[in-house]
């Protein structure tokens, strides 16, 4: 139970919503992507006033809105304001120092969890109720660095406060360029939650554009024809699109839908099966999804949930195939406690580690190899 002693131990970072709101500053949000949206939302929803956006001198283009506000750079930012706080609104938590040393800035405040509407700090209760299988986990892992960036997770999760994460980040990586493989011309890859391509414009970068096939899943239809689009527009040549979700079994999966209609999270019933409302789509186990004719090589997975199930329906691949992992798991502390014990279970042989993506608890990746 040491680490239950250590995670007693914390101490409990404020609310962020209620620190924002006791500041007499302006704030500005650096970063208008993806993650931006998440940290507008999340303002949003707390009545936060935000005062404007800027990104990198670099960066920046004339005319770009964000939520109706023109996005400015850091060079126009220092000229309309004397001095701000600064809100994150994008991935780049290790430039947190480097933008706190701004003569016109003067905190920097960030989300410490930005993914899937998953703000809020993990009750130390959680934990205790599970901490058998949080300390049994904290075994199987193949290096020391992984032990650390595991507690280093639980104590962010629990604390709110990212820095646990800072003190031990080395390097930006990516799942195929880490410190445990990169991916090379001959790779059969297995892209689950492909969306719109992304992945595979990452995947091609780290390969040198060089690949035998790739197999792309993506179940929402919106992204699925972003990603057919992207295919078609690059001529790839080798690439297997498929709309079905990788599963245990096979069956029909239902989904409730957002404002857009994209796919946003499965609906369980009493009896924890993914089934009865929502929108319907087909699940199927990888094992039997495609008629593979050469053996998958990597397999990565990014989102939250259902990355237990999909790996419990490829347990043949996993078993005789023996494909490299890269598995998206700080989303929340179920994954990082599941995910790793049922690769283990299905095959002992893999070498299991746990490395830091970006500078932020959500990009925790769990990497194996054989």
């Amino acid at each position: 139970m040491l680490m239950l002693e250590e995670l007693k131990k914390l101490n409990i970072k404020e609310n962020l919503a209620d620190e924002l709101k006791r500041q007499n500053l302006p704030l500005v949000m650096w970063g208008a992507g993806e993650i931006a949206e998440e940290v507008n939302f999340y303002l949003k929803k707390n009545d936060i006033k935000l005062d404007d956006v800027f990104v990198d001198n670099e960066y920046y283009s004339e005319n770009v809105l964000f939520d109706g506000k023109m996005v400015l750079s850091a060079s126009m930012l220092r000229e309309k304001y004397k001095v701000v706080n600064v809100i994150l609104g994008c991935s780049n938590y290790e430039r947190i120092k480097s933008i706190e040393k701004l003569a016109f800035v003067n905190k920097v405040f960030y989300l410490f969890s930005y993914t899937y509407g998953l703000y809020e700090k993990t009750p130390l209760d959680e934990i205790k109720e599970n901490i058998d299988e949080f300390e049994k986990i904290n075994g199987i892992f193949a290096d020391d660095l992984s032990s650390q960036n595991y507690l280093a997770f639980l104590k962010t999760r629990v604390s709110g406060n990212n820095s646990y994460v800072f003190d031990l980040f080395k390097r930006e990586s990516n799942y195929f360029n880490n410190d445990i493989f990169k991916a090379d011309a001959k790779e059969v890859l297995m892209d689950i939650g492909a969306f719109d391509g992304d992945t595979i414009r990452l995947f091609l970068k780290e390969s040198g554009g060089h690949y035998k096939h790739v197999y792309a899943l993506e179940p929402d239809k919106v992204n699925r024809e972003m990603l057919e689009k992207y295919v078609h527009k690059n001529a790839l040549q080798n690439v297997t699109i498929a709309g079905e979700i990788p599963w245990k079994e096979e069956g029909e999966l239902h989904f409730v839908t957002n404002e857009n209609g994209q796919l946003s999270s499965l609906v369980f019933n009493e009896n924890g099966r993914a089934e009865g409302v929502g929108k319907g789509i087909r699940a199927k186990q990888l094992d039997e999804m495609f008629q593979y004719t050469e053996n998958i090589t990597l397999i990565k997975i990014n989102y939250l949930e259902g990355v237990k199930e999909a790996l419990q329906g490829a347990e043949n691949i996993l078993k005789i195939h023996k494909p490299k992992l890269a598995i998206s798991v700080g989303f929340d502390c179920n994954n990082i406690r599941s995910v790793p014990m049922i690769i283990k279970e299905i095959n002992p042989d893999y070498k299991l580690y746990l490395r830091y993506n970006r500078a932020t608890v959500s990009a925790l990746t769990c990497y194996g190899i054989i």
